[in-house]
């Protein structure tokens, strides 16, 4: 089990104090996120010293790039598209796993992240669009980085923030089609328990395409707070072989945050080792 963890859950004024944080709480590792208000490759010495410092490495970098890259605007697109080449370019750098991509935002949710697409009918409707112009895209960002050894992780939404991509079988259909082992997907427990009727069964339906998985609890708090099914879906990860980093990304969670992510830390961990000690309900 790799336990990550939000950068923006741990405080601290400096990364080097998240980052110390973070090993007291007894995770292994950072996931890097600025949002738009930095780029994450201009930090490089920084995150070196952190690193060092702590000890724990960054096994993701999340969201930070101008903004998903379908957009109607093609200057715009590639303005957004070389931002996550050269965010993908330096996870290499710094020995990360893998960049988070979500490919489009509801219009509703956050419009000036993702205007409307145009209106294409009957030639294509917006979801046979986006799909095409997305494998597209894809495409052009493994060819533009040969020699990559970071993935591309595709990240579902629930319904209340993305139109176009709700679940992680969606997101392993785009993975068949675009046909990258670099292209992987990932599964956000908080959106699953919206949009999943199972969600053990489906992360073992999408195993193949898996590489990272978000933690949360049903109500976006730290997990331990609400009732989503850790321990079920651990029990489907063990059994699927998944190695990839489980990254804690919640809302703030009433109480002290380091005494929180100690306890949630601690859950967690219990939980995985019960997963592999326990046999499903029904099996004697």
């Amino acid at each position: 089990m790799k336990l990550s963890a939000h950068q923006t859950l741990l405080p601290g004024a400096a990364l080097s104090e998240r980052f110390q944080r973070a090993a007291e709480c007894g995770l292994d590792g950072i996931e890097l996120a600025f949002g738009r208000t930095a780029r994450v490759y201009d930090l490089h010495a920084e995150i070196d010293r952190a690193m060092t410092a702590s000890g724990l490495p960054v096994g993701s970098i999340c969201g930070n790039y101008e903004g998903p890259i379908i957009h109607p605007d093609p200057d715009e697109r590639e303005s957004r598209l070389a931002d996550v080449i050269r965010t993908l370019e330096f996870a290499d750098e710094i020995g990360a796993r893998g960049v988070i991509l979500v490919p489009v935002f509801s219009p509703r949710f956050q419009p000036e992240m993702s205007p409307p697409m145009p209106d294409m009918s009957p030639f294509a409707d917006e979801d046979t669009l986006i799909t095409q112009l997305l494998l597209a895209l894809l495409a052009e960002v493994m060819e533009r980085t040969p020699g990559g050894n970071s993935a591309l992780y595709l990240e579902p939404l629930n319904r209340y923030e993305a139109t176009y991509l709700n679940t992680v079988g969606k997101a392993a259909d785009l993975c068949r089609a675009a046909d990258h082992p670099r292209i992987q997907l990932m599964a956000d427990l908080f959106h699953m328990n919206i949009e999943e009727a199972d969600i053990p069964a489906s992360l073992r339906a999408v195993a193949p395409h898996l590489g990272h998985v978000h933690l949360a609890d049903s109500q976006r708090w730290l997990p331990g707070h609400g009732h989503t099914d850790f321990l079920g879906a651990f029990r489907a990860l063990r059994e699927i072989d998944f190695d990839g980093w489980l990254v804690l990304e919640c809302m703030p969670t009433p109480g002290d945050p380091l005494s929180n992510m100690r306890a949630s830390a601690a859950y967690l961990r219990r939980c995985w080792e019960r997963a592999d000690n326990e046999p499903p309900p029904g099996v004697p």
